[in-house]
Parts: C-alpha cells; structure tokens; sequence
C-alpha cells in the first residue's frame, strides 16, 4: 500500500473521530446542574479537550519528523539549514544581550511576573521579533529593487 493511501485512510479517521466527537459535543447533554445556566458545560467538554491535545501531538511530531526525513535525503539543504539554525541562534544570543531584566516599578501590581528572570525571557522575544520584522520589510525592499533592474 502507498504511503499516499495510508496518509488519506489515516486523515480520514482523524476527521470522522473529531466529527463524532464534535457532535456529542452539541447534541449530547450537559453536565447535571450546568443545564439551562450561563456556565452550561457539555458532559464530553474533557474528552474534546484531551483530543486537541492528541492532535496537537501528531502535529507537532509530524512538523518535525518530515522535515528531517528530508534533510537525510538531501544533505545539501542540511548544510543550508544548519547556516539557518547558526544565524537564529547568534540573533537569539544579541537579543538576549539586548534585553533588560530591570524590575519594572508597576503601580498597584503585586502579580508574579514582574520579576529579572520573566522580563529577560520577553525582552529577548520581543527583540528577536523586531530583528525578524525589520530583516523580512528589508528583504522585501531589496526584492523590489532588484525586479526592477531585471
């Protein structure tokens, strides 16, 4: 049997088990004393919750399993990816070095997050991401250029 044939029969299960379970969902009842209030919850809200989850997983496992199926084939896009992985992890480390992990003086906040170790972690992200934006509108700019000396 092809591998095409075993994903489609796979997929197809996947959507008939999570139609059955979305349809208990609606049509199955509430949990006793939940019905008929504002906070009604489905009896099988668990089960559905606990699906996503298995569903997530396979998602997940599957992001990277393909990808490295593929790069043992084609050796010469591990080297690219490698150069890729290198250059995220040097803009991560600037990042990193960037952000600060001053405490913040909030008025009238007392929650957990206000802490050295919680705003280095976002500082760091939040830097990453403006690196990121400004590198993809600057690659886009250049982009254009170019078409037009083509």
């Amino acid at each position: 049997m092809k591998f095409a044939n075993i994903a489609k029969y796979f997929l197809w299960a996947l959507m008939g088990i999570s139609l059955v379970l979305v349809a208990i969902f609606f049509f199955g009842g509430f949990i006793e004393g939940t019905e008929g209030t504002s906070s009604a919850e489905p009896v099988i809200t668990e089960t559905i919750l606990k699906w996503a989850y298995v569903l997530l997983g396979i998602a997940a496992l599957m992001a990277l399993v393909f990808p490295l199926i593929f790069i043992a084939g084609n050796l010469k896009s591990a080297k690219r990816l490698g150069i890729v992985i290198v250059i995220g992890a040097v803009l991560i480390f600037i990042s990193n070095r960037l952000a600060s992990d001053e405490v913040l003086n909030l008025i009238q906040y007392t929650g957990p997050d206000n802490v050295p170790g919680t705003l280095k972690t976002v500082g760091t992200f939040l830097i990453f991401t403006y690196i990121l934006g400004i590198v993809a509108i600057l690659s886009i700019l250049l982009s254009a250029i170019a078409n037009l000396f083509r």
